[in-house]
């Protein structure tokens, strides 16, 4: 993506605050792990949004005042010793060449400008980006700047510039589908290599590690979030996530997962016969749930209220589970499906935004599910689905999907197998 994608989508941002306001957002800082290590750095997705920078420690900081609009990047100044054990670490001067933001400049500087920006200038507005899911916040750094800013500077009101930023990106572009498009046909390739090593005897997690390779390997980040890989019981368990235990024969194999590719997600499930095929029951409520997957892909289109899937999915699934003797009672659908079918799906696999009606340019996800926990019978389908201006576009039809395509896939594998 290029730099005037990002400075178009901050523009949008900056069109939205009231005039005389301050605007910070922050990469995030790498989070440490045991003793000497640290965990993998996850950028801040609404910072990346805006300025496609994946670094920790950064700064993004809009000023706006009588109209005039300054943009700064804050980073760290590099430092010849962390660049002995990590590499080069780019100077202000390119930052500001190479991202088109006004100004760059180093983060031990940052305190003396702002006392200077907000001792020189009248601002009205603090924005921040307080989206976060703990209760206990305190040790965030925009929450402990926006602490003391407050504390300095009493009058300012301060504004969660989340909700703005969420509702743009439900909005997908061209290179936002490409990236999803992409890994999703990585997600598949990844799919059909556990197809081609799943059978009784093998462990969850060597399928894990089948398909985390095929991911690496065909230029994917690495997984979109961590992989359920569910065998026999397990696949009732929503969000089963121990992928340690051997699969036997007779059972089913629940995958939910998706590669990452420039940080854009896919979000696929399918449930596929351990030993190649499906017996009479596991059949039935397969394509009761192929079905109910069917149905809401179908419904979707320009204003459909996205929470309206939830329904179309359990109609479906209770006629066929009356015809099984199952139930009669269409309350029950809230213990069979006990879980939403659509969200959306972008830089966060559940991504962010209002839930409201369908637009055009939105992604969402399409992942109906039957879980009968008495027989331990779990069954998921799930494909991710783009949102036009006259319907939808399905973006996962190349993943086996049907009973028989599923079989025949397997079947001629075993074959090549013996051949060999």
């Amino acid at each position: 993506m290029t730099n005037e994608i990002f400075a178009r989508r901050r523009q949008k941002v900056v069109d939205t605050l009231k005039d005389q306001s301050a605007l910070f957002l922050f990469s995030g800082d790498v989070k440490q792990r045991s003793l000497d290590g640290d965990y993998p750095f996850c950028v801040n997705r609404n910072f990346f949004y805006l300025t496609g920078l994946d670094e920790p420690g950064y700064v993004l900081q809009v000023s706006k005042l009588a109209g005039q609009v300054t943009q700064t990047l804050y980073l760290p100044r590099p430092d010849p010793y962390q660049e002995l054990y990590f590499g080069r670490m780019p100077t202000a001067e390119e930052m500001v060449e190479n991202t088109g933001l006004d100004r760059a400049v180093y983060l031990d500087k940052m305190e003396w400008e702002l006392n200077r920006l907000f001792a020189r200038n009248y601002f009205e507005h603090l924005y921040m980006d307080f989206h976060k899911r703990e209760l206990n916040t305190v040790a965030y750094p925009e929450n402990d700047l926006a602490a003391r800013i407050m504390q300095a500077h009493p009058y300012l009101q301060p504004h969660n510039i989340a909700r703005t930023i969420d509702n743009l990106r439900r909005f997908k572009d061209e290179g936002e589908i490409a990236q999803i498009k992409e890994a999703i046909r990585i997600t598949g390739l990844g799919i059909e290599s556990i197809l081609r090593h799943m059978g009784p005897g093998i462990n969850e997690r060597q399928l894990q590690a089948y398909f985390e390779f095929e991911l690496k390997y065909h230029g994917a980040m690495g997984n979109a979030f961590d992989p359920i890989i569910a065998a026999g019981a397990n696949t009732v368990n929503l969000h089963y996530g121990r992928n340690n235990q051997d699969l036997k024969d007779g059972d089913l194999l629940l995958l939910d997962l998706g590669g990452e590719v420039g940080y854009y997600s896919a979000d696929i499930s399918r449930t596929f016969p351990v030993n190649g095929v499906f017996d009479s029951r596991q059949r039935y409520y397969y394509e009761a749930v192929l079905a109910a997957n069917q149905a809401v892909i179908d419904a979707l289109r320009p204003g459909l209220p996205v929470d309206d899937t939830l329904e179309i999915a359990r109609d479906t699934l209770f006629a066929y589970c009356v015809q099984d003797g199952l139930t009669k009672e269409r309350k029950d659908m809230e213990k069979l499906l006990p879980h939403g079918v659509s969200h959306y799906l972008g830089l966060d696999t559940h991504d962010v935004g209002d839930r409201g009606l369908l637009e055009p340019g939105m992604v969402v996800t399409v992942e109906p599910g039957i879980y009968l926990r008495d027989s331990g019978l779990g069954i998921r389908i799930e494909d991710d689905v783009l949102i036009t201006e006259t319907g939808h576009e399905l973006l996962s039809p190349q993943i086996l999907k049907t009973p028989s395509s599923i079989e025949d896939f397997i079947k001629q594998h075993k074959e090549r197998m013996k051949l060999q």
